[in-house]
């Protein structure tokens, strides 16, 4: 199956207004789907959402994945950029390896229920590769945004606390469902690493 590149735009490192890029919005995706955000290779193993006839979509529910030396990285540059203090560049840099030291999941969904896109209905559930859980996040109140009249969506940042495997599944799911999962992704870190073209 063909990989997709993704390229999104990071947004600044702790300006408090953090946007998903439109490239994470506009993405439809379907059980198999490959597809890279920052050289890390992302699999939508499978999905129990269901097409929405009176509408004419499906759900949305994409991910983009960044691990911690890539939030160091990004922290570096906004700090150059921004002149910090080593004051704040310190209590940023321990923030960061005390919150993020798995890095950092950047969630978008689409549904056709303002009420149930509501974030406080989603909760992540990563496993490794065999299935054992090794972190779990319930998303804090956050009412949806209109996007059509049959459309809402929303967004979130989730700070993975945890160290992660090179290899592991994100489950994103959903409280008012019957399943007892609602979409899969397997994430491959540094799998397919970005190249600059040949000069």
């Amino acid at each position: 199956m063909k990989t997709r590149i993704l390229l999104i735009l990071l947004f600044s490192f702790m300006n408090g207004f953090p946007q998903v890029d439109n490239a994470l919005k506009r993405m439809q995706l379907y059980e198999g789907s490959v597809y890279v955000t920052y050289g890390h290779r992302i699999t939508e193993v499978f999905s129990e959402l269901d097409y929405k006839m009176g509408v004419g979509l499906f759900p949305k529910t994409n991910i983009a994945f960044l691990n911690y030396q890539q939030l160091v990285l990004l922290m570096q540059d906004t700090a150059k950029r921004e002149q910090w203090s080593q004051e704040k560049y310190m209590e940023a840099r321990n923030r960061l390896k005390q919150h993020a030291p798995g890095g950092r999941i950047i969630l978008y969904v689409e549904r056709f229920d303002m009420y149930q896109t509501n974030n406080k209905f989603f909760f992540i559930i990563i496993r490794g590769n065999d299935e054992n859980k090794i972190f779990e996040y319930q998303l804090p109140y956050k009412a949806a945004e209109l996007v059509t009249t049959d459309v809402f969506s929303n967004w979130a940042i989730i700070d993975v606390d945890v160290p992660l495997p090179e290899c592991f599944f994100i489950y994103v799911n959903h409280k008012m469902t019957e399943h007892l999962s609602d979409t899969k992704f397997l994430v491959e870190q540094n799998a397919a690493p970005l190249q600059k073209p040949a000069e």
